[in-house]
């Protein structure tokens, strides 16, 4: 199973790598939270009003991201030791074949039952990336453009293996010969997505308290998605079918996307609302389960298993990106440099892979306009929804260009088998990294 969690993690890197993921905020964003933070370039992703906020303070800039952020995440499930446990149940059903009995059988269902029922449940393990290749590119100008242009590319890719689970049975059939068997299956969702974005906002009205500014973003997405099952017992194959995935390409469906966004800004704090997605854009996995019959090999066991989950999976599933509002408010000192801010998001909204994601964010920091002067910043995340999963987050900006970001999570778990940060003999069950290299003007 070690070989399997390997293979996952290959998934995740090999496809390399949303304008804003809504599983990993890029950049500086997984510590300051979607902010309408105009000091930083990957900041202008967020509120789509962004952009234009900065004319308050100057004539024009340029935002430039080099590779403004290169992500890696990874989520694990509230049960203890996952792969360890699929590994020694893989081992035991092999020893079960060549020297099968009654009294092993027993001493099997015995030791895995209970945690198949428990990894059916709640167990899983999930690994997502997301990467801005020479993106976003900022144009604020007063004069030129009377506000503010954001073009932004990006890929970002999900991945996540979960259990579902079928008692162990013992049986001997007509012939003599006894079987442990368990329809118990390794269920593997993965979805890529390169989206590219042009944003534009301006200021809609002005007086002595502070500017209203609004903001649209247009964006168009292209997006890969495929899931695909493999029995417990045949756990050879699932490393196989880890393979075969690694030749995902995202050349699947097109859909376009619309965010909306408006901002209040004063000289020392800002209030502002980003509704994403509000056209609802969707994308159809592909299918699983049907005409198993027409299929041969391991390409058909894998159809039969997936159809005889029918009831627990969607064979033809669809993921909306339904959409979702964001609120956020900061206060900040006349320079803009040092600043607290919250946000959050109203509703939950799922993911690539089917979980509920439902953000509050909370954070301090100094952005730095200096090459010598570092800037530094720290945040609290939860997820409201579905994992309930929180982190503590801190950033570090280096010679003005260089950002550095990391996610720990405040929940652990028990796993053995995986190379992650250890905390007596415990690992958090999130842990998420950015690096980003960009010059803003």
């Amino acid at each position: 199973m070690k070989q399997l969690a390997q293979g996952l993690i290959l998934l995740s890197v090999s496809v390399g790598v949303m304008a804003e993921p809504i599983f990993h905020p890029a950049g500086e964003n997984l510590t300051n939270g979607p902010i309408a933070n105009f000091q930083s370039v990957i900041g202008h992703t967020n509120n789509p009003a962004t952009g234009a906020s900065a004319l308050a303070v100057q004539e024009w800039n340029i935002g430039i991201g080099l590779v403004s952020s290169v992500g890696f995440g990874l989520e694990l499930g509230p049960v203890d030791n996952l792969t360890s446990q699929l590994e020694g149940l893989s081992d035991q059903l092999e020893l079960f074949e060549s020297n099968p009995s009654q009294e092993l059988a027993t001493e099997i269902s015995d030791n895995f039952d209970g945690f198949l029922e428990e990894a059916g449940e709640k167990g899983y393990l999930q690994l997502h990336m997301g990467i801005h290749p020479i993106a976003p590119i900022v144009w604020n100008s007063r004069n030129t453009l009377g506000g503010s242009l954001v073009f932004d590319v990006n890929v970002a890719v999900q991945a996540q293996l979960n259990i579902l689970d079928a008692p162990l049975i013992y049986n001997t059939t007509a012939q003599g010969a006894e079987l442990l068997q368990t329809n118990s299956a390794v269920y593997l969702k993965v979805g890529a997505i390169a989206e590219s974005s042009l944003a534009y906002s301006r200021s809609l009205y002005k007086n002595d308290y502070g500017t209203l500014y609004s903001g649209v973003r247009a964006k168009y997405y292209l997006a890969e998605l495929r899931k695909s099952l493999t029995g417990v017992s045949q756990i050879e194959d699932a490393q196989k079918l880890l393979e075969d995935e690694l030749d995902i390409a995202i050349s699947g469906e097109q859909a376009l996307g619309v965010d909306l966004g408006l901002m209040w800004a004063s000289d020392f704090y800002r209030a502002g609302a980003t509704v994403r997605n509000i056209n609802s854009p969707s994308f159809s996995y592909e299918t699983v389960g049907l005409n198993c019959d027409t299929k041969t090999g391991a390409v058909q066991d894998s159809c039969n298993i997936a159809k005889s989950f029918s009831g627990e999976i969607d064979l033809e599933e669809k993921w909306v990106m339904d959409p979702q509002i964001n609120l956020e408010f900061a206060l900040y000192n006349s320079s803009r440099n040092w600043f607290m801010a919250v946000s959050g998001d109203v509703s939950p909204v799922n993911d690539a892979v089917g979980n509920e994601l439902q953000w509050f964010t909370a954070s301090v920091g100094y952005a730095t306009r200096s090459w010598l002067l570092p800037g530094a910043r720290l945040g609290y995340r939860k997820n409201l929804a579905g994992s309930q999963l929180s982190t503590a987050n801190v950033g570090l900006s280096l010679f003005k260009i260089l950002h550095l970001d990391v996610a720990y999570g405040l929940e652990s778990i028990k796993a053995e088998g995986l190379d992650l940060p250890q905390t007596g003999n415990t690992v958090p069950r999130i842990l998420q990294v950015n690096l980003g290299i960009d010059l803003l003007f």
